[in-house]
């Protein structure tokens, strides 16, 4: 078996191993492939059949309330193994890989090598706004742009045009330096609703 293997699982699969029902494992699943890129499988309907089981047991870890998570199994009926038939040594060896994956994915995060989704959304819609916000205020500089073809013709136009980017590349700048100034250092971790 190749080293980078993931151990890939059904949301029957999980809810049944977790003690949960599979439309709230399904609905998790959904909400962190959405939101943190956890690997998938998906049918020729575009439906989730099996997923990373390392990256949903640690975004669940991160970002699922662990009361929820408790009250949900405690409430859930008991459930007999889904595949029971699988080997000690294939748990075993599933297990082994579980964990290579789990601590492959604390590694990444602890270096920085992991970013939220939602997060990073959110701080690239506010620095597009600012982008946008700037670009909209270049029709102000018409005035200028006409006396300097009436004076110098397409040359003046050019040497105007190459400060006004320079202005423009400056205020953009500036902007999003106050932006980052202003973000927190560490994001908050998120509450799990669906559990």
């Amino acid at each position: 078996m190749q080293p980078e293997a993931t151990v890939m699982a059904t949301p029957a699969e999980v809810a049944a191993r977790d003690g949960v029902t599979k439309q709230a494992v399904t609905k998790l699943v959904r909400r962190l492939v959405e939101e943190h890129d956890l690997p998938a499988e998906r049918d020729a309907r575009d439906r989730i059949m099996r997923f990373s089981l390392a990256h949903y047991d640690h975004y669940r870890g991160e970002f699922a309330s662990s009361e929820k998570v408790a009250a949900a199994r405690k409430d859930a009926p008991s459930a007999s193994p889904v595949n029971s038939s699988t080997s000690r040594d294939e748990a075993l060896r599933q297990e082994a890989w579980l964990k290579v994956g789990r601590e492959k994915l604390r590694r990444q995060e602890h270096i920085g090598q992991l970013v939220r989704a939602d997060r990073m959304r959110e701080a690239l819609t506010v620095c597009g706004r600012e982008i946008q916000s700037s670009i909209a205020r270049l029709q102000n500089k018409a005035d200028d742009m006409a006396l300097a073809v009436s004076r110098e013709g397409s040359h003046g136009l050019r040497v105007l045009l190459r400060q006004i980017a320079f202005d423009l590349n400056t205020e953009i700048a500036d902007r999003l330096a106050g932006i980052v100034a202003q973000a927190a250092e560490h994001d908050e971790a998120l509450e799990d609703e669906e559990l």
